[in-house]
């Protein structure tokens, strides 16, 4: 007990993965900051997803949405291409399932194709919570709270490479989510849970990679955003 103190380690599990859909709502409990719920997309959804990243390889869609909004939102700011209805009717229940899960009216939904990790070290985000899927190509890599010395986050590190600088233990510590899944993370800034957000990153791999993936967050998260840009 006296070691797990020093490294700032949590020996109890703070997650929950499930393949029950109404098992995601666990991340209102206190001790979880990820919750997982493990799906499989259909075809059509996996193949709309490959046309929209040849179609648009560089895409960056980011926008605060209502709840109710209409696939015709995304046709119109995306594309028109029938095959890709498929990919926005999953947003849509995503959104809304987001949105009525917190009980809130709106959500910033981003949704971003990329070949190099957005965020290659492993952090915590200050925010409430946000919804993370991939639809193509490798999924957010993150840790079990149980496995990190926060310790050696951000400057903790000392410079050193999160593999070498005593974050984690060995490889093997690192979960993955696959195309499909849901991941609810909860932030540093959801209520009580300062110092336990959950520590995530952006896939690493061997070589290069093309990923679509989708993020939703609270719609005051966007607000905020957009205020901090403007002064």
């Amino acid at each position: 007990m006296i070691i797990a103190n020093q490294q700032n380690i949590n020996t109890k599990k703070h997650y929950s993965i499930s393949n029950d859909i109404s098992k995601i709502s666990n991340i209102f409990n206190r001790e979880i900051n990820i919750s997982i719920w493990k799906r499989n997309l259909n075809s059509n959804i996996l193949h709309a997803s490959e046309i929209l990243l040849i179609k648009n390889s560089d895409l960056q869609f980011s926008e605060l949405i209502n709840k109710n909004f209409s696939i015709d939102f995304l046709i119109d700011k995306i594309g028109a291409d029938e095959k890709l209805i498929s990919f926005y009717e999953d947003i849509q229940y995503l959104t809304k399932l987001f949105c009525e899960l917190f009980d809130i009216k709106d959500a910033w939904l981003r949704i971003d194709a990329i070949d190099k990790p957005m965020c290659p070290r492993f952090h915590a985000d200050h925010l409430k919570c946000r919804l993370v899927t991939t639809y193509y190509g490798p999924g957010t890599q993150w840790l079990p709270n149980n496995l990190v010395n926060r310790n050696k986050l951000g400057h903790g590190n000392n410079g050193l490479a999160d593999d070498i600088s005593g974050l984690f233990s060995k490889k093997s510590d690192i979960e993955n989510l696959d195309v499909g899944d849901i991941g609810l993370l909860k932030g540093e800034a959801w209520v009580n849970n300062e110092g336990l957000g959950l520590v995530h990153r952006s896939p690493h791999t061997d070589s290069n990679y093309k990923r679509l993936y989708v993020t939703i967050d609270f719609g005051d998260l966007y607000r905020r955003s957009i205020f901090n840009n403007n002064y």
